[in-house]
């Protein structure tokens, strides 16, 4: 896929400085606001799909999600809209947070992790998929690569597949009590291929969520080509990616204790050509249970929440935001106890 060249300026104000990652239909660069005087990353569709509406989408789909969710895990969005490019061509573009750090693949390169830290990860990981299924989005695309181990803390990137939930897909209150706290190799199973497609009134799109840094530059809703053309981009509702509208937050927990028994073990539970065939295929009874997690040392608490994620059934998995509760609680009992200064 064909790179801008450094020293490009996108709207006489983003100065692209080097590119630092790819993805199917865009590009990320490094970039420098000349008008704030700070480094940033620039996402920007590329030129030669500037005339396919579906990868146009795709880079508003992503920008309008991260923008709504403003978690301090998910990577901040300072603006986004239309941009015209040095030749004429006009191409979408989100400007976000910049990370320092490095992927979980990276880490996990090197083995295995120690349980606290893959709880840590993990446990941040499910706060971002609880506040996302509250309001209303499955992020579909949970794994190493998407996760951001930077020096400020855990991140959870690319919401690139993200989609719209259905009504009744648990989306609508977390089990008494409970509060929202503040690539993978295949998918999760029991996807259910003939469900209606997603609410697009669900709660959450018509205002914005609260929380918003108002000090700094809102999004460019003026820019040309966003909020014309089509439903849902200005205001309302979601918008449900066209592969992924009938994923549901169940999905996403799959993944989730997929992810972490990775980081526990070093390996995948399933052999992954083999799995990916099976779900593809659309028969998940034929998969293996979950091996046991046989460590020494690992509570056997957390044993049975990663089993519990990846039931085969979706109705059997946990919702998010327990799943995040009771993590955080996990870890708040491996801390040992400060001495009293008394």
């Amino acid at each position: 896929m064909a790179r801008l060249p450094m020293g490009t300026a996108i709207l006489r104000r983003y100065v692209l400085i080097g590119a630092i990652g790819q993805g199917g239909v865009s590009t990320v660069y490094r970039a420098v606001d000349s008008v704030r005087g700070r480094q940033l990353a620039v996402k920007i569709l590329a030129p030669t799909l500037a005339g396919d509406p579906g990868a146009r989408d795709d880079v508003r789909r992503e920008a309008l999600i991260t923008d709504r969710l403003r978690h301090p895990s998910v990577p901040r969005v300072f603006e986004y809209g239309d941009a015209p490019l040095p030749d004429g061509t006009v191409v979408p573009y989100v400007a976000l947070e910049l990370l320092d750090g490095v992927p979980l693949t990276e880490r996990l390169a090197d083995g295995r992790l120690d349980w606290p830290e893959a709880v840590r990860i993990a446990a941040t990981a499910a706060d971002v998929l609880a506040v996302a299924h509250r309001r209303g989005v499955v992020h579909r695309d949970l794994s190493a690569r998407n996760v951001m181990i930077a020096t400020d803390g855990v991140k959870i990137i690319d919401f690139g597949l993200a989609t719209a939930t259905r009504p009744g897909d648990g989306t609508t209150a977390p089990s008494p009590g409970a509060a929202v706290l503040p690539h993978f190799r295949t998918v999760a199973p029991h996807r259910d291929r003939g469900a209606p497609g997603p609410d697009r009134r669900a709660p959450g799109w018509d205002r914005g969520a609260p929380g918003r840094d108002r000090g700094s530059p809102g999004p460019d809703r003026g820019a040309p080509g966003w909020g014309r053309g089509g439903p849902g981009w200005d205001r309302g509702a979601p918008p449900s990616h066209p592969k992924t509208a009938f994923a549901r937050p169940a999905d996403d927990v799959y993944t989730l204790g997929v992810l972490l028994y990775e980081m526990l073990t070093g390996r995948s539970p399933y052999p992954p050509a083999v799995a990916a065939m099976i779900v593809a295929a659309g028969r998940a009874a034929h998969l293996a249970p979950t091996p046991v997690l046989a460590i020494p040392g690992l509570p056997p608490r957390l044993r049975d929440l990663v089993r519990a994620c990846m039931a085969k059934r979706p109705e059997d998995r946990p919702a998010s935001v327990d799943v995040a509760l009771d993590l955080w609680r996990l870890l708040d009992e491996a801390r040992p106890l400060e001495p009293s200064v008394n």
